[in-house]
């Protein structure tokens, strides 16, 4: 008897171990907890940038058919600075058990697109950086040199003066009324107005 028992109290336990593994509602990959999980990292690994924001998210399939997604952020130090410097870092989710693919800076140095005939400023740290190292910027490169708070907001414009997309930099001093605004060609490679405010 204590053995029919005990037999029972066994397969009773065994039955709720399986009923609890297999009720639990499967663990679903969304693209929200992606996003977050991928925001908290770069927080955590560039505490001091200016912009730390996520601008692709794709859905994947890994080859042994589990889901994941391809992440890709914009990171940016000095973002109103003369030379701002943007990268773009890139995560799956969850992690692989492969090495994580590098950093790809876009803005590094203070360059963009100098003595190059096709020029795509598809990002405002290079229309930033270009406003005041472009030829014809003079002034403004004297400006932003003159004045060690000289700040620059970048803007895009769809269009300008007939021109299809443009960017607008408007260079800015606490300590100085002068202020410049710099439109230039997204496309161009080249500078469409300077002037002085």
């Amino acid at each position: 008897m204590k053995t029919v028992a005990l037999i029972i109290l066994l397969a009773i336990i065994a039955f709720a171990a399986v009923y609890f593994v297999f009720s639990k509602p499967a663990y679903v990959l969304s693209e929200e907890s992606a996003k977050s999980f991928f925001l908290e990292d770069l927080k955590e690994k560039y505490p001091g940038a200016d912009v730390r924001e996520v601008v692709e998210i794709i859905p994947a399939t890994a080859s042994d058919g589990s889901p994941y997604y391809q992440l890709k952020a914009r990171v940016t130090n000095g973002i109103a600075t003369p030379c701002p410097e943007r990268m773009h870092v890139f995560y799956d989710y969850p992690p692989k058990n492969f090495v994580a693919q590098p950093p790809e800076y876009i803005t590094r140095g203070c360059k963009v697109c100098l003595d190059t005939a096709t020029c795509i400023l598809a990002f405002p740290e290079e229309a930033i950086i270009a406003s005041h190292t472009y030829n014809g910027t003079s002034d403004v490169a004297a400006f932003v040199k003159g004045n060690s708070d000289a700040r620059a907001n970048a803007l895009f414009l769809d269009t300008y003066d007939g021109a299809v997309g443009a960017w607008k930099v408007t260079w800015s001093s606490a300590t100085n009324p002068v202020s410049y605004e710099v439109v230039l060609s997204k496309t161009q490679n080249s500078v469409l107005s300077v002037k002085k405010l």
